[in-house]
């Protein structure tokens, strides 16, 4: 209800201390609800509502370390969550994405790393498609035309990457040392995995510029461990 009041809490920097105790609330009700015996009545609840629309505007609004912090535990705690198939869902999927990408584009919010969160986040979303070939519509959907198109190749680069973005997100980080490079790399091979379970894949994969970015994410990091 703060928050869609709106009006100028919404930019005011003192409003991330208002609402990060609200955000702490519901992360801390829906850790300890998952650890109980189903019914899980309040995952159902952020399930119907779609309550995850809602924090995404506040995480991806409210840039301070906390309230941002929230937000990852938040999406975190519904993509390993087993209730209600968030996993499953194109809604949950385009807002998972739109929040990283929003939140991505700092480097770091505080003493908050968000290169790390990003990419553990996005690692935790290929796992469960290598687990789960079930939900991969969720979050490839790849285009129906399939005629040829005489488009620049940034264009087409565009295309593909809209049509299984988790991907293109992954790419960003191939080449980065430590654990982010490490959460991409790995996420990206747990997605080729999958590819023997579908043909769509497959040749999306073929046509698209993913193994020519991970060459030449993978180039940039040996030439850096090599100095």
């Amino acid at each position: 209800q703060l928050w869609q009041r709106g009006g100028p809490k919404q930019s005011d920097p003192a409003f991330g201390s208002t609402v990060t105790p609200y955000l702490q609330n519901i992360n801390r009700i829906l850790r300890a609800e998952i650890h109980t015996p189903a019914p899980h009545l309040c995952i159902q609840n952020v399930a119907t509502a779609q309550l995850y629309i809602l924090l995404s505007s506040i995480g991806t609004t409210v840039c301070n370390e906390q309230s941002t912090k929230e937000t990852f535990r938040f999406f975190s705690l519904l993509v390993d969550s087993e209730d209600e198939d968030f996993i499953s869902d194109a809604s949950f999927a385009d807002r998972l994405i739109v929040t990283l990408k929003a939140i991505s584009r700092n480097i770091s919010i505080g003493g908050l790393d968000v290169e790390v969160e990003t990419a553990e986040l996005l690692f935790a979303v290929a796992a469960k498609l290598r687990q789960h070939s079930a939900v991969l519509p969720a979050w490839f959907r790849p285009s129906l035309d399939a005629a040829p198109k005489s488009l620049p190749d940034t264009s087409i680069a565009l295309e593909r990457s809209q049509e299984f973005p988790l991907v293109f997100m992954l790419l960003d980080y191939v080449h980065h040392d430590g654990k982010v490079g490490d959460f991409a790399r790995t996420g990206l091979l747990y997605i080729l995995e999958s590819v023997g379970r579908s043909n769509n894949l497959e040749k999306w994969i073929i046509e698209s510029q993913m193994a020519t970015m991970m060459a030449s994410g993978l180039g940039a990091l040996y030439s850096q461990l090599s100095k």
